[in-house]
């Protein structure tokens, strides 16, 4: 008898992605390039169509050794407002270089940046994220870290009540229903951040970058595929084959996009950025993101880049460790290119 292994393996087998890179000119690139955006666009669900300027508000400020850290909220016409972190350095030149920093799962952008919930300092262990936009802005980088849909501030009311981590299942699947995904939703708010980040006097809008690990890498790496204001993208954590990652071991439903497969996979998908500087960033032994498959995927991604003559700009860390930042290249990643 037949496994149901063997039939949904025979299934995605079947499929023939539409925009597989097999680009041999940059001609053939462009047109690529041109329709897999469309494509990937519609897949998410479409982006809200703006009305009018981004509205922001500063909340709150404190003062740490190195940076000051604004709590702002911004928002895009009659949209859910979007509580964001803004960590400014002491030390800043008259433009600086900026970078939107994408959180992962867990408690949220404070968990991402060391704090509680309640938004005290957390002194203990940082957790898998590491704190790093605050190892960015310490090397001069201004950094925005905006609170993604089902997180922190942004979970339904019972799930606050209840002290769950996040709210991705019950927000994802209404939001599937009604056509939309939840990807689309934390990728607007990202392209929003970057509308943010061209408001502020004190940004040089040439020089942001992005960077974000697990479903912060999904956003990253999206938002830098189309949005080019990003110049320079580290993508943490996320790197592979839908195959072989989501639809291979347990990952939460705001991972999930119908249809995708139709048009590309995630190696296509994460080739959009070229020629602009990306690093891949995995540990060799993630659970959840297989290594064997990240090096496979990189391989594809370097022919787009190999394509433009841009492989100076396409690099990765494969370290020592599990899900999780590195850091180790990264940070000096953006000080080469930003």
């Amino acid at each position: 008898m037949r496994s149901v292994e063997s039939y949904l393996q025979q299934q995605y087998e079947n499929i023939m992605p539409e925009f597989r890179f097999q680009a041999r000119n940059r001609n053939e690139w462009e047109k690529w390039r041109i329709g897999l955006r469309d494509a990937l666009v519609h897949d998410l669900g479409g982006f809200p169509e703006r009305r009018g300027p981004l509205k922001t508000a500063v909340m709150e400020k404190r003062e740490y050794e190195d940076y000051w850290m604004q709590k702002i909220t911004y928002q895009m016409d009659d949209l859910l407002p979007v509580p964001s972190y803004v960590l400014i350095p002491k030390k800043k030149s008259r433009k600086m270089p900026a970078v939107l920093a994408c959180h992962g799962h867990g408690r949220g952008c404070n968990e991402m940046l060391g704090l509680n919930l309640d938004g005290t300092d957390n002194t203990g262990d940082p957790g898998y994220q590491k704190k790093f936009p605050v190892e960015l802005v310490k090397r001069g980088f201004l950094v925005i870290a905006p609170e993604f849909l089902g997180f922190g501030e942004r979970r339904l009311k019972a799930d606050k009540e209840k002290r769950a981590d996040n709210s991705c299942y019950n927000i994802s699947t209404n939001l599937l229903m009604m056509g939309s995904t939840m990807a689309a939703s934390r990728i607007y708010d990202a392209i929003c951040a970057i509308d943010y980040l061209e408001s502020c006097d004190d940004v040089d809008i040439k020089r942001i970058g992005c960077m974000g690990i697990s479903g912060g890498g999904l956003v990253a790496g999206f938002a830098s595929a189309l949005d080019d204001r990003i110049r320079a993208t580290v993508v943490s954590g996320y790197t592979n084959t839908f195959k072989n990652s989501i639809m291979s071991v347990y990952h939460c439903v705001d991972n999930f996009i119908p249809g995708v497969l139709k048009h590309a996979e995630l190696p296509d998908i994460l080739g959009l950025i070229a020629p602009k500087p990306l690093l891949i960033e995995s540990g060799t032994e993630d659970p959840i993101f297989p290594i064997k498959v990240t090096r496979e995927s990189y391989e594809q991604i370097g022919k787009v880049y190999r394509l433009l003559e841009s492989e100076d700009k396409l690099d990765h860390d494969f370290f020592k460790g599990v899900h999780e930042i590195s850091g180790a290249k990264s940070y000096d990643f953006f000080g080469k290119w930003l």
